[in-house]
């Protein structure tokens, strides 16, 4: 048996550290990042404004757990952090048993989230565990959905491979309204965005599975299938009622993905 865990996180600029490179610790914080993001945009020749991952400090993580054994991959639960229901290093420690001995699902997972979960553990000064080195030289069995997908040529964002596939892909909100919404205390929007983020992200994983021959038809579609029915169950078990509103809808702007397998001619095909 193969435990797996998608993970995903939405962050926002790390306000003490934005006030310690600002220099001018009276000025307004939401002045400062737009100072930081100017400079950063002026040295990249206006290429990107992403700030540099030291900046990043997480706000919200959605996790989906799964098992992969006798050949079918069954969703089993999900869990929500967010810096109100507790404090970042306690989340961390939390955290990174959770992960141990699991394979992970991510979408850029190798470039941003783990990176940034181990900057954040080297603030707290919090120990990292022995398999994450072992990992980051090898590899390990982490599923970066952004880089397999991508192969040798240019990636692409997770909404558009969403989209390829029948998913909704982004909504409403964006990764670039994080900041305003936790500006405004509407943490309840940005776990509902993180957590449609993580399910695609699941979801676009088992469609992978498939075409890499990891996963049979059948086994392809009874995984969906269980996906399909257990989601309602388990973010119903695990999301808050704001939560749960912010993703009104969502599922049924999934039905496209979860009605593949039942296409004779795409079966047929494969």
């Amino acid at each position: 048996m193969q435990r797996l865990v998608a993970l995903d996180l939405e962050t926002v600029p790390d306000e003490a550290l934005v006030s310690a490179v600002d220099g001018e610790s009276g000025r307004p914080y939401p002045e400062q990042v737009q100072r930081l993001v100017a400079e950063r945009r002026a040295r990249t020749g206006g290429r990107t404004d992403f700030l540099p991952l030291p900046y990043h400090r997480p706000v919200v993580a959605c996790l989906l757990e799964a098992v992969s054994a006798s050949g079918l991959v069954t969703l089993t639960d999900a869990s929500v952090w967010d810096d109100e229901r507790q404090p970042e290093p306690a989340f961390l420690e939390e955290l990174w048993p959770r992960l141990g001995g699991a394979s992970l699902i991510s979408f850029h997972g190798k470039g941003f989230d783990l990176p940034v979960l181990e900057l954040r553990s080297l603030k707290h000064a919090l120990p990292t565990p022995s398999w994450l080195s072992s990992a980051r030289r090898t590899g390990g069995e982490h599923f970066d959905l952004r880089e397999m997908l991508a192969g040798q040529g240019s990636s692409a964002p997770l909404d558009l491979y969403a989209k390829l596939v029948g998913l909704p892909g982004k909504g409403e909100v964006v990764g670039e309204d994080v900041q305003a919404l936790y500006a405004a205390g509407d943490l309840e929007r940005i776990v509902a965005y993180c957590m449609t983020d993580v399910i695609q992200t699941y979801l676009l994983f088992l469609r992978h599975q498939l075409v890499d021959g990891a996963l049979t038809p059948d086994a392809y579609a009874e995984s969906v299938e269980q996906a399909r029915e257990a989601l309602p169950r388990i973010l119903a078990r695990r999301l808050r009622p704001g939560e749960r509103a912010g993703l009104d809808g969502f599922l049924k702007r999934c039905e496209p993905f979860f009605a593949a397998p039942a296409d004779d001619g795409l079966r047929r095909a494969l």
